[in-house]
């Protein structure tokens, strides 16, 4: 007999994926995945990995950005505080400083690191902004539907944004995953 396909309302923790669902029709969270950073008693606090920015890093971190070969990638991390700057790197590469959250991934303390190997650049992603809520306020989200809680894995890391979102939901072994198909737009349908 097959599995039932039940999406199962999971708690959030520090390095799951947060997946917005259909319901959540808030521009700044549309069709985002959210990479937990923390989540406590105090509240959470979490990066949207999949929305690509177009603003400069060079003037915030000029001597790690040396070389004119790798375009660093930036994104916007959330609503909150959209001229705070984050960076979260693959524990692949080669960093002193990190403050560790899952087996494959660090934040970095960009005031300790001063300068970027140009190796380990690529393994970078900077975020403008961050995602926050309040004690109990992600919960109440999570139950009135809005997100899903999924594990992370080094995919959502290097998928293509645009394409984030499906590809999360299109891996789970659960009801989530028929909605990797949703159009776009559900008029659509």
């Amino acid at each position: 007999m097959a599995e039932p396909l039940v999406t199962p309302v999971v708690d959030p923790r520090r390095g799951c994926l947060l997946v917005a669902t259909p319901l959540l029709e808030d521009p700044n969270f549309r069709r985002s995945v959210v990479f937990m950073i923390e989540h406590g008693s105090e509240g959470s606090l979490g990066v949207v990995i999949n929305r690509p920015s177009t603003r400069l890093l060079e003037p915030l971190l000029p001597d790690w950005l040396t070389s004119e070969v790798v375009s660093p990638k930036v994104f916007v991390g959330g609503p909150v505080q959209p001229d705070a700057l984050l960076a979260l790197v693959t524990t692949s590469a080669d960093l002193a400083e990190g403050n560790k959250i899952t087996d494959q991934i660090s934040m970095l303390d960009l005031e300790a690191e001063t300068v970027m190997p140009e190796a380990d650049i690529e393994a970078v992603r900077f975020y403008f902004g961050y995602s926050g809520w309040g004690p109990g306020q992600l919960r109440l989200e999570i139950e009135e539907g809005a997100w899903w809680t999924f594990d992370s894995t080094l995919d959502e890391f290097t998928c293509d944004p645009s394409d984030c979102w499906r590809t999360v939901l299109a891996r789970q072994r659960s009801a989530a995953r028929l909605l990797s198909i949703y159009p776009d737009q559900s008029y659509m349908n």
